[in-house]
């Protein structure tokens, strides 16, 4: 038995039509869904935003600490060691600061040989110390702290 022109009318009025009391659900769902969705990428954005600050502060850090150690490496070599503290400006938004104290040590002094004199080479000359401070600091904020003990041929009197 076939269904008759009515009966599909009405069949194919409950499957398309909603009730009173659903009309615009579609709409409100689609609503809820934008905005959960707006409040997930707002996350995710400010998120990045984040790693990327942090990602800049730390390339700035790892600048500071690179000239730290170069000036560092260069003190005693490239100038002579001299007691004190002396400041500058290296590439654009870095200062620096160096500070040189003398370290007051207690060398045994070097043993005469058979013949009664001491022997004279650059292995048993007498040494000075001295302790070396360096501090670069970014404009950003960013401290990079360097020191080391450093020897140089003690000045003569």
């Amino acid at each position: 038995m076939k269904p008759t022109a009515s009966a599909k009318r009405a069949k194919r009025r409950t499957v398309f039509d909603r009730g009173q009391g659903q009309r615009g659900f579609a709409l409100i769902e689609i609503l809820v869904t934008f905005a959960i969705l707006a409040i997930g990428l707002g996350a995710i954005s400010a998120g990045i935003a984040v790693a990327m600050r942090s990602d800049g502060r730390t390339q700035t850090t790892r600048v500071a600490l690179r000239l730290a150690q170069s000036r560092l490496e260069t003190a005693g070599i490239v100038r002579p060691l001299a007691v004190g503290q002396s400041e500058g400006l290296t590439i654009p938004n870095y200062r620096w600061r160096e500070t040189i104290t003398a370290v007051q040590w207690r060398a045994e002094p070097p043993r005469p040989r058979e013949g009664g004199k001491p022997e004279q080479n650059a292995a048993n000359a007498p040494l000075a110390a001295f302790w070396v401070e360096i501090e670069v600091v970014a404009v950003d904020g960013a401290v990079a702290r360097l020191a080391a003990l450093k020897l140089a041929p003690a000045a003569r009197p």
